[in-house]
């Protein structure tokens, strides 16, 4: 029951004039409620709560709470996977305009013009940055987004099983088992080489021992080694299976060859790096373009630009193929949803650096890794696997400094410590039986590079 003068403000609860009358209309008493419940649910003498402050009072207090934690973290050396990256203002600013954050699926385009267009320019940045003809309006993720690639590519090619890179992400090829499990497609891994790359001799053996639906290559992979897509392509392509191109870390986008020039048949990734806080793991963005002769086998939904009644340009769903959308034997995906705001936000930060801001950045990124590298291995105390092998923002260093001196040493900069592999049979360099993984991103500003080196030299 509600006033009329608080009738647009209904998460405000009643007022105790508003509780009384409510009560006398169902003919009870308050006493009569709490009967109803368990006994021992409810306290005896209320809540020690303290009395109300002023606001500025109350920012005070809160201030004092928050001087307790440590200090935020400025740059991330982590990286496999999540990333860390400068996030201009504009992107926070305009997301959160509320025609995008309210947004519904935009099944009536005559109301959702705005967020049509948004998503119709993210589609328009993934098909240019991935050199493909076809992409869609997101995916959960870029582990999700690998795993639909294959059951696209099992729709098409029938073959009942895939090839993918050792070097690709752990989760990745976990989450990729999980989805492909229950339609009985198997999964085999083609070996890493001494160089840290796809070992072109495994890839042949492989290939010619089983017909594959698709083989599956990320770059950089999980080394942080940039991967010979175009060497790769031709090998595969002779032995009839589609060729699927994955990446974690966006940015490289700015730099590195991706798609039909490298021989791409599908491009996946996750696009948590385009404007996207880490947020404790997600939600984050997968990417997926394609060929637009498979465009009836794509999963998710896209975007296209028409014109309407008057002849002006508009914007509409041209595709939506999931089970819920179609026959469910059509269906290409059982997606219910996708990450529209997080791909509009991808959109405003690729369209706030602009072609050469991103390649600026990606180039930033590059000679980041390189200096800190640089530094660690002069200390003596680093060595970088796989040292010949050319690298984006991330590389494997071994050292003989255990996981928990290297935290210690770290602990009191605004960074976080490297990832520990201990998942990975990564060779053993001169000894040293530790190994991590780098990442060095723009947030890893000079002054703050030279303190890790020195705090770990």
């Amino acid at each position: 029951m509600q006033s009329s003068a608080r009738g647009r403000f209904a998460s405000i609860g009643s007022t105790p004039v508003e509780e009384k009358s409510m009560l006398e209309a169902a003919n009870l008493q308050f006493e009569d409620i709490v009967q109803c419940l368990p006994k021992g649910v409810c306290l005896a003498h209320g809540l020690s709560i303290p009395e109300g402050l002023a606001e500025d009072q109350l920012i005070d207090e809160w201030d004092g709470m928050m001087a307790k934690n440590s200090a935020p973290k400025k740059a991330s050396l982590i990286g496999a996977g999540a990333y860390m990256h400068v996030v201009p203002s504009t992107v926070a600013h305009l997301a959160s305009l509320p025609g995008f954050v309210t947004a519904y699926t935009p099944y009536q385009p005559e109301l959702s013009q705005g967020t049509l267009q948004a998503l119709f320019e993210y589609q328009s940045f993934m098909v240019e940055l991935c050199d493909m003809e076809l992409a869609n309006c997101s995916l959960y993720d870029g582990a999700s987004a690998a795993a639909e690639a294959v059951l696209m590519t099992e729709r098409i090619r029938k073959s009942g099983r895939v090839l993918v890179a050792q070097t690709m992400h752990p989760n990745y090829v976990a989450t990729i088992r999980t989805y492909v499990e229950p339609h009985g497609i198997a999964v085999d891994e083609v070996a890493a080489d001494a160089a840290g790359l796809v070992s072109p001799g495994a890839l042949r053996d492989a290939l010619a021992a089983h017909e594959y639906s698709a083989v599956l290559v990320q770059s950089p992979n999980y080394y942080g080694i940039i991967e010979d897509f175009a060497t790769l392509a031709d090998e595969i392509h002779k032995s009839g299976a589609l060729f699927v191109q994955s990446f974690t870390e966006a940015v490289a986008l700015g730099l590195l060859r991706y798609g039909m020039a490298t021989g791409a048949d599908i491009v996946v990734g996750e696009g948590q790096s385009l404007g996207l806080p880490l947020s404790f793991g997600g939600p984050h963005l997968g990417i997926f373009a394609t060929l637009k002769k498979f465009s009836r086998e794509f999963p998710g939904r896209i975007v296209g630009e028409t014109v309407d009644t008057e002849g002006r340009t508009a914007y509409v769903m041209t595709l939506r193929a999931r089970e819920q959308d179609i026959r469910r034997e059509k269906a290409t995906s059982n997606i219910c949803s996708n990450h529209a705001l997080n791909a509009i936000r991808a959109a405003m930060f690729l369209g706030s650096l602009g072609r050469e801001g991103f390649r600026s950045l990606a180039l930033e990124n590059m000679a980041k890794l390189q200096r800190l590298v640089d530094g660690l291995e002069s200390s003596g105390r680093f060595v970088r696997v796989f040292g010949e092998s050319p690298v984006f923002n991330e590389a494997i260093l071994a050292s003989g400094m255990g996981p928990e001196d290297m935290r210690s040493r770290l602990a009191g900069l605004p960074v976080f410590p490297p990832l520990h592999l201990t998942d990975r049979a990564v060779p053993d360099t001169r000894g040293k039986p530790h190994r991590y993984l780098f990442c060095a991103t723009e947030l890893l500003k000079e002054h703050l590079l030279r303190q890790v080196v020195g705090a770990l030299s």
